[in-house]
């Protein structure tokens, strides 16, 4: 990445990454407003494919040990609820469950089969709060701080949560350049509710039309690449779902950049939906090794991002990130935690393959 081009990036993350970005709100307007400005700057030429999603959107929260209120944060998707109960790890029906934030899918799973009455979660590594996304749930789910938890475990807690159930209009942008058989670039824009998501995912979605604008210099790669910003991902994967449901043509691989510019940059061969993508991979590997660049090849069992209905629709998928990257979801995921080297690595790391593309 040259120099005018960095400078030009990190203004731009700078300007858009200091707001909350999650859908619907004025936030997310105003970014994806100044974003679609931004690509009209560069003469980069886009569609705009609109969508709706329904989701309960948490307002309040509470929750009172022997009366001492402890601060809470509810998961997206929560629905209003006012229980009484006592938090256990192994619990029964009636009880509120409690577990660490790592183990939240499966806990949510067992405890609403059981008949608990909510979940608890918090993180294990940091203590500050996570912000979740309660999907598919009919119990509320709630995260607090790691200090906290000696006073709520095996203790009777009230929980409160207020939420509402909104519809919500959401969009994809998409551009591309090329022709030929369909190679997806994604990156999604949005975030949790009341967090800043410089890595997840600001980092990512800024990069693509910088990358674009490289790629369409002289463009004489036998394929089509067609770049997608993503919405409502952190509300469950909605956009990629969407933009899959209307169908697939002539498309052999998909390329997802979720969390990049922390410190531990790796390539994601297998997450929560399997193994991803063996021949991309390969490829991605062997163009590593030719212009002597490492990244880690790393499973990571939790992960759920955009590229999973395309995996799920039989194309072959490479999934960019980070791991470990203890910050995500969280109040210290700003721009000032971003690695700037990192950035400059992937934006040439990806450029490059792409180059390379069809030789390898």
């Amino acid at each position: 990445m040259r120099n005018e081009t960095f400078e030009e990036f990190q203004d731009l993350a700078y300007q858009l990454l200091t707001q909350n970005r999650f859908v619907g709100t004025q936030g997310h307007r105003k970014v994806k407003t100044d974003f679609m400005l931004f690509l009209e700057s560069k003469n980069i030429k886009f569609s705009v494919e609109e969508f709706y999603v329904e989701k309960y959107v948490p307002k309040s929260s509470s929750l009172w040990v022997d009366g001492k209120d402890i601060p809470c944060v509810a998961y997206v998707g929560s629905p209003p609820a006012e229980v009484q109960a006592l938090v256990k790890r192994e619990f029964i029906e009636g009880d509120i469950a409690l577990c660490p934030q790592r183990e939240e899918r499966a806990v949510i799973k067992s405890a609403h089969e059981k008949g608990c009455k909510a979940v608890i979660t918090y993180l294990e590594d940091l203590d500050t709060h996570y912000y979740g996304n309660a999907q598919d749930t009919l119990i509320p789910v709630v995260n607090v701080k790691r200090s906290d938890l000696s006073l709520l475990e095996d203790a009777r807690v009230k929980l409160k949560v207020e939420s509402s159930k909104e519809r919500i209009r959401c969009s994809n942008l998409i551009f591309e350049v090329g022709r030929g058989p369909l190679v997806y670039l994604i990156a999604h824009m949005d975030t949790k509710p009341d967090v800043f998501g410089a890595i997840d995912n600001g980092v990512g979605f800024l990069l693509l039309p910088f990358i674009y604008d490289e790629l369409r210099k002289d463009f004489k790669i036998p394929y089509r690449f067609r770049f997608m910003i993503t919405d409502a991902e952190e509300v469950g994967l909605e956009g990629a779902i969407f933009h899959v449901g209307n169908g697939l043509r002539h498309v052999f691989y998909c390329i997802n950049v979720d969390s990049i510019g922390w410190s531990n940059p790796a390539v994601i061969y297998s997450d929560a939906e399997g193994p991803n993508g063996e021949r991309i991979m390969d490829m991605f590997y062997r163009h590593m090794r030719d212009v002597k660049m490492e990244v880690d090849f790393r499973m990571s069992k939790g992960a759920r991002s955009d590229h999973i209905p395309f995996k799920k629709a039989g194309v072959q998928t490479l999934f960019l990130s980070s791991n470990p990257f203890s910050i995500r979801h969280t109040f210290y995921d700003v721009v000032d935690a971003v690695d700037w080297d990192k950035v400059r690595m992937w934006f040439d790391l990806i450029l490059s393959f792409l180059r390379r593309f069809h030789k390898l």
